[in-house]
């Protein structure tokens, strides 16, 4: 399998780097500065020369709140880039396998979202992925794999726990952690053993939820950090969403049902806390 990495210096391009060092797969890393996605000539130059027989997808705008005041830049990556890649693929009859984001869904729910709920985004950024969602549908039906994800986190670039963890390990002050909305923290390389396993099990074309599973506010992710660096959890210090500010408005509860997996063959990833205790040691080194 001939495989072609867009966005692969981001934090889920260079965890999917990782895993598939073990592969004995043909892999074309590109970074944004090598493959700007928002170009359709140059994507379509890469692919229709290279030839992949699956394209991923890794390269997004991620920034929640400044997609508030960079909407165009945020459709035109989140959704036009996507088209681009889904088009180029299309041309060569290969696969494309992208990510998108729990925030599609309104968050107004109290049970986990499953894969055809009705998408409602409250962000610009959610609603940029979710055009990115549609581009695809509409360029290449028979011939993609969509997996919703939520809260990444890895050694690499700025996350959650890595910003959580140096506070934690640094100073011995308070801190203030939002304790009313609900997720799931997720391990960037289980998600990317997940997206190379649907790959290899040629699971067919259509959306997928692909998180760690359980359920966690952000408040719970941080008192699991401070835990797990024998920090004193009581200087976490629970707040609600209108005491935090933002530009953004985030879903109340944006737990993901990862259940279809089952049907395909493909064996859903494992709970939240189980994959933050893992990934510990491997947060604290890039933290040096």
């Amino acid at each position: 399998m001939k495989i072609l990495i867009s966005g692969a210096g981001g934090q889920l391009g260079l965890s999917l780097r990782q895993v598939l060092r073990t592969r004995d797969y043909d892999v074309i890393y590109l970074d944004r500065h090598e493959l700007d996605i928002t170009d359709s000539d140059a994507v379509y130059k890469i692919v229709s020369e290279s030839k992949p027989n699956v394209v991923i997808n890794a390269a997004a705008y991620t920034n929640v709140e400044l997609a508030e005041l960079e909407p165009e830049k945020a459709f035109a990556i989140n959704e036009r880039g996507a088209r681009n890649l889904a088009k180029a693929a299309g041309s060569i009859n290969s696969k494309l396998l992208h990510f998108s984001t729990d925030y599609v869904f309104s968050g107004a729910s109290n049970k986990p979202w499953e894969v055809n709920d009705e998408k409602r985004p409250l962000s610009l950024y959610g609603k940029s992925k979710l055009a990115g969602e549609n581009a695809i549908i509409e360029e290449i039906p028979d011939s993609f794999i969509i997996i919703r994800t939520a809260w990444l986190y890895s050694p690499f670039g700025k996350n959650f726990y890595k910003s959580i963890l140096k506070l934690a390990l640094i100073n011995d002050e308070p801190i203030s952690v939002v304790n009313d909305q609900f997720g799931q923290p997720t391990n960037a390389e289980d998600l990317s053993n997940l997206a190379i396993s649907a790959l290899e099990n040629k699971v067919k074309s259509g959306i997928f939820h692909g998180t760690n599973s359980g359920s966690a506010s952000w408040y719970d992710f941080a008192v699991e950090i401070f835990n797990l660096a024998g920090s004193d959890i009581n200087r976490v210090k629970a707040i609600s969403t209108k005491d935090y500010k933002s530009k953004a408005v985030r879903p109340e509860y944006s737990v993901l049902d990862n259940s279809k997996w089952v049907e395909s063959g493909v064996v859903p990833l494992c709970p939240w806390k189980d994959s933050v205790a893992r990934a510990f040691p491997s947060i604290q080194n890039s933290l040096s």
